[in-house]
């Protein structure tokens, strides 16, 4: 329960009231029957002994987890040794006052240190009932008083963890047998060692009460042990957590998937691996920085961690995830949609969406060893990206074809290559006169275009492309000649000419075909006056018409240094007074209607038109 908070959910307030009453009642017992059996000074002078002690054990219990909200602690033995020497009575009043003290001076919430307190005392009378029976009198053999102390500790832990657990189960709305395990899980061993030097600080007390002090070491070392065993929990956690998304890291995935599927290979019973990538990561840290991006990933992160119990999940690096699902692929991609709608209604910085593509498939049915398994999810995440993204793909053999490793290797390169070309673009962009995000700009124009004139997912990704790496050659155009403020001379304006097919050799290397072709021709116009080739009509690739016009709307609505920016509604004036001649009128068309112009002209209807080639 949190120190901060005071309104709990009526469940809690129910359980504090109960236990409020119940040790209240406790209290005031013992209490009463101290005084009723008009105790020596000499017996309260040594309760007080073991007082004092509980007391400064309570001040520095010793922290389970690095938050320090759970901890355990010593003071469980002098309570207990005090109810074997002297009574119940002295133990339940021992308990509430070494636990309530030390947190009225921590200046905690006071309805839980009432609380805390109240358990103590409640599991300071359940762990007397042995002495109801048979009360370990003075001379009882060391190994009966052990046996004594196993049976009343048992009942004491067991009841002061059961009443806490309860309480922070209604609390947090957690599950009560799930916190029972883990705080046995932790505190267990530390416990049991307790219970053991119980029967120690009761034998040396009856032998000389200054032995008492011989009790230290142990307790030192327990302490120790338990600082120790938290510090190699702290580390192994750290070595397998990913810091930014607190998920598992690639090292944790590697053990899980191994286990994983080890269990599924003797059982039969099915294990999902599924692999996500966060789609065009790189253009939303190009976009919006760095830190949004990194808030994109702590938020898929926090989403892909809410998955249950049957859900391990892992960040492998960059914008890579991982999930190790126990059951059939089914259940992995209901919570992948799950996410996936979550995505869609939590827009970062810049309302812009972060989507996610993934790959399923599951062990046994699909692969029995974990190489074999990964190469068939990467597959599928493969076929997921390459048809439009923001999709899932269940391995199907008849549909998903499994790339050899030479394929994947070519690949990977190839898409390094891209990254590498993508960057050369920003370089590009702070040379020309634009704002320095010209290039991105038309990229977003031109799929917004080839989805209005109905091209299908994977060429709007091709002609996304080709909008980012269109002005590539211009890299190797002088920077006065870009930045000049005044018209250009016949000899510039031939150099300035030569920059798309500048960009189409830097391309021809990158296996990027059929892009490096469209880049190459998307200063052609519609009536043949463009260049490099004084293409014509449909002879122009129908990307490189969406260039065209999207290039050219940017740059009308752009301020430049020898141009100032046009609206909206005088650059589609523009355009449409060069539909024709200069732009293909079917892809002005769907400039307006992707503006919402409300004079848009339909696009016109024209026999479908595939991204053909031209040599």
């Amino acid at each position: 329960m949190s120190a901060q908070r005071t309104t709990y959910p009526p469940r809690l307030r129910g359980l504090i009231a109960i236990v409020f009453l119940i040790a209240g009642t406790l209290v005031a017992g013992a209490t009463s029957a101290i005084v009723w059996e008009r105790p020596s000074l000499a017996v309260l002078g040594q309760a007080s002994v073991f007082l004092a002690l509980a007391f400064l054990a309570d001040l520095k219990p010793v922290p389970l987890d690095e938050t320090g909200s759970r901890s355990v602690s010593l003071a469980f033995v002098f309570v207990l040794a005090a109810q074997m020497l002297f009574g119940w009575e002295y133990s339940v009043v021992i308990g509430s006052i070494c636990v309530l003290v030390p947190q009225v001076l921590a200046r905690a919430e006071p309805t839980r240190a009432l609380f805390n307190s109240g358990v103590y005392a409640i599991a300071a009378l359940v762990s007397s009932a042995p002495s109801l029976l048979l009360e370990p009198a003075p001379g009882t053999h060391p190994l009966a008083i052990a046996a004594y102390a196993i049976v009343a500790g048992a009942l004491f832990v067991v009841t002061n963890v059961a009443l806490v657990c309860l309480a922070v189960a209604f609390y947090q709305r957690s599950r009560f047998v799930s916190l029972l395990h883990d705080n046995f899980r932790h505190a267990g061993m530390a416990f049991l060692t307790m219970v053991f030097l119980v029967p120690l600080a009761v034998v040396l007390w009856r032998l000389d009460m200054t032995l008492l002090a011989l009790l230290a070491g142990p307790l030192v070392t327990l302490t120790l042990y338990q600082s120790s065993a938290l510090a190699s929990r702290i580390a192994v956690r750290h070595a397998h957590t990913d810091s930014l998304t607190g998920l598992g890291n690639h090292r944790a995935y590697e053990l899980e998937l191994a286990a994983a599927i080890a269990r599924s290979n003797e059982t039969e019973q099915p294990v999902s691996l599924c692999f996500l990538d966060v789609d065009e990561f790189k253009r939303l840290n190009d976009a919006f920085g760095h830190p949004v991006g990194d808030a994109g990933l702590e938020m898929l992160g926090a989403l892909l961690s809410r998955g249950g119990d049957a859900v391990r999940a892992f960040r492998l690096g960059g914008d890579e995830f991982a999930l190790v699902v126990d059951g059939p692929p089914d259940v992995a991609e209901a919570l992948v949609r799950r996410v996936q709608r979550e995505l869609a209604e939590k827009p970062l910085e810049g309302a812009h969406l972060i989507t996610i593509s993934a790959g399923i498939a599951s062990a046994p049915r699909n692969a029995r060893a974990a190489d074999d398994l990964e190469r068939v999810v990467d597959a599928s995440l493969y076929w997921a990206k390459e048809h439009g993204k923001d999709r899932i793909c269940s391995f199907d053999p008849t549909v998903v074809r499994l790339r050899s490793v030479e394929e994947q290797v070519r690949e990977a390169e190839r898409s390094s290559r891209l990254r590498a070309a993508e960057n050369l673009i920003q370089i590009v962009d702070a040379k020309d006169t634009y704002t320095g995000t010209h290039s991105q700009s038309v990229s977003t124009l031109c799929v917004a275009l080839a989805k209005e004139v109905g091209l299908d997912d994977e060429s709007v990704e091709l002609v996304r492309l080709a909008g980012l790496l269109h002005d590539l050659g211009k890299i190797l155009i002088p920077d006065e000649l870009l930045r000049k403020p005044s018209a250009l001379s016949e000899d510039e304006t031939q150099l300035m000419r030569g920059h798309p097919e500048l960009g189409y050799s830097l391309l021809a290397n990158l296996d990027v075909a059929p892009v490096d072709t469209w880049v190459r021709h998307h200063h052609e116009h519609w009536d043949g006056s463009g260049y490099p080739h004084g293409l014509a009509g449909r002879e122009i690739p129908l990307a490189s018409r969406i260039l065209l016009v999207a290039d050219a709307f940017d740059a009308i609505t752009t301020e430049r240094s020898y141009q100032r920016a046009l609206g909206s509604t005088e650059a589609l004036a523009e355009l449409r007074a060069g539909a024709g001649s200069q732009f293909d009128p079917l892809v002005v068309a769907a400039l307006e209607q992707h503006l919402g112009c409300t004079t848009a002209v339909p696009v016109p209807s024209r026999p479908a038109e595939r991204l053909e080639l031209v040599a």
